[in-house]
């Protein structure tokens, strides 16, 4: 058990224990009903994967160079452990969050365009044909997946070679890029089944432009009417999505900050979220809170990571900072709002390096784990990023964000004491084995005995309060509204049998999903 009560019970002289499982005080009652009031799930090597890929028209070379780079990212996820079980789906920015996996040479008219205002592109060569040998690849799902060994590919196929087919989206999308909206309705309205309550979820985006997710009406109002939010003088450009959708502070030229903005028709911010032209940021953190408590009520895994290929500078991973400042190309801010926040000086209007992403790095921010999760789409080289990645999705399959109220075995001391039971269980025959708790030591934290090669750190300081950072929570279990995050540890050089996994029971003080805040 992680949390632990003192061998002689309880001391006289305590006040009055707060309720406790099965005591919850209001609408809830846990004694009643206390099948609800428990949180069960099996950390199991096991990853949804979804790409959401900018179709504009100045996206061929960025598709490109994803598409070079994913044999490096299917490398490194299978020498992952996690890599025994996983599922990719590939979807665009266009809003509609379905899910393509055909190949590029059986669409080669999505990657010409021609506009009156950025002239003819034909990115068939870069785009597609330079990666892609696979005329039709016949897959009968809409994803592509490895699970016990097998895959759902066509006899001969390998699965870095098919990504380089079903990468490229071509470049005949919309110019308003809407990648947030377009991760919601992939989750929300997944008629197609590719999400698994007993898989974690990771969601990585690529574009070069700024977040403009918003529903048809508003967006026909920006085009007829929103001439305050314009940029050019005689149309309706990109730069709208960032006029509509973000303030920045100083400037012009350089400034000393931008944020989100919920800003409404009359051009000022607005206070109801529900007024504003561009969906709110809540919108999608709150779509991935409800859908990891739908999947942890399940028994399943409600961890969640997001990473972003976008207009940052290619040091962002190191430093964290993004510039923010007019491009010295006029006819650039016109159409972006704002100059690039990566290849600054390289800018024209039919290919912007990349536009700070400053909606989706918010929204990251809210789901981050132990290291910054946003990488430069001006790279050369998407392999650093994606290898930085499948990394990452290694890392949380070994953590859980408890969606619940933990009950607080040892109210009268500092901490929480969780009330949950660890088990590994293994899939070759041998029997199962309790995980004991890490033990917490003023360096850090270190394994119960010699002998024992697994054991479970018990997060719970989710502001940072008390003085050692081994209990610091992290961001998005925080954004989760989790009272605990559980972190199996394993020894380096220890074999971990295939098919294994931790199971976690974990008694609460009000039902799945609800925090402790809320009951």
């Amino acid at each position: 058990m992680i949390g632990e009560l003192d061998d002689g019970g309880r001391t006289d002289g305590f006040e009055d224990p707060p309720p406790g499982p099965g005591e919850t005080e209001g609408e809830v009652n846990c004694i009643e009903s206390p099948e609800l009031c428990v949180a069960e799930l099996s950390l199991r090597r096991a990853v949804d994967i979804l790409f959401v890929i900018d179709d504009s028209g100045s996206m061929g070379g960025d598709q490109g160079t994803l598409a070079r780079s994913f044999g490096t990212f299917i490398d490194v996820l299978e020498a992952q452990q996690v890599g025994a079980n996983y599922r990719i789906g590939i979807t665009t920015t266009d809003g509609d969050g379905l899910l393509h996996a055909t190949s590029c040479r059986s669409r080669l008219d999505d990657f010409v365009s021609d506009s009156e205002i950025y002239g003819y592109k034909d990115e068939r060569q870069r785009g597609c044909l330079e990666h892609c040998e696979l005329d039709s690849i016949g897959l009968s799902d809409a994803w592509v997946e490895k699970g016990d060994g097998t895959t759902n590919l066509p006899p001969g196929l390998d699965m870095a070679q098919v990504l380089q087919c079903i990468g490229p989206q071509g470049i005949a999308g919309s110019g308003f890029e809407m990648p947030l909206e377009s991760m919601r309705r992939a989750l929300l309205e997944d008629v197609q089944g590719f999400l698994r309550p007993d898989a974690l979820l990771a969601v990585i985006f690529v574009t070069d432009e700024a977040d403009c997710s918003m529903d048809d009406d508003d967006l026909n109002w920006l085009a007829t009417s929103g001439v305050a939010y314009w940029t050019h003088p005689d149309r309706l450009s990109s730069g709208a999505c960032w006029t509509a959708g973000v303030q920045c502070i100083g400037g012009p030229g350089v400034y000393d900050t931008c944020e989100p903005a919920n800003m409404g028709r009359n051009g000022l911010p607005v206070l109801d979220p529900n007024e504003a032209l561009l969906y709110p940021i809540t919108r999608y953190v709150d779509t991935l809170t409800e859908l990891a408590a739908t999947k942890q009520a399940q028994g399943g895994q409600s961890e969640v990571l997001i990473a972003v290929l976008a207009g940052v500078p290619l040091d962002y991973p190191e430093t964290g900072e993004i510039l923010y400042a007019d491009s010295v190309d006029t006819q650039f801010n016109e159409e972006y709002g704002i100059g690039p926040g990566c290849g600054i000086g390289t800018e024209t209007i039919d290919d912007p390096p990349g536009i700070p992403p400053v909606r989706l790095r918010q929204f990251a921010e809210a789901f981050a784990s132990e290291r910054r999760n946003m990488f430069s789409i001006c790279a050369d080289d998407y392999g650093v990023a994606l290898q930085d990645i499948a990394d990452a999705i290694g890392g949380i399959n070994s953590r859980a964000c408890i969606a619940g109220c933990v009950h607080d075995l040892r109210y009268d001391i500092d901490g929480l004491q969780p009330d949950c039971r660890l088990v590994e269980a293994f899939a070759d025959g041998q029997p199962d084995r309790e995980v004991a708790p890490c033990v917490v030591t003023e360096a850090g934290w270190d394994y119960p005995a010699p002998d024992v090669h697994v054991c479970a750190l018990a997060l719970s300081d989710a502001e940072g309060l008390t003085p050692s950072p081994v209990d610091d929570m992290s961001p998005q279990c925080v954004t989760l509204g989790s009272n605990l995050e559980l972190v199996i540890q394993r020894r380096e050089g220890i074999p971990v049998p295939a098919g294994t996994a931790v199971r976690v029971h974990c008694d609460l003080d009000a039902p799945v999903g609800v925090s402790c805040d809320e009951r």
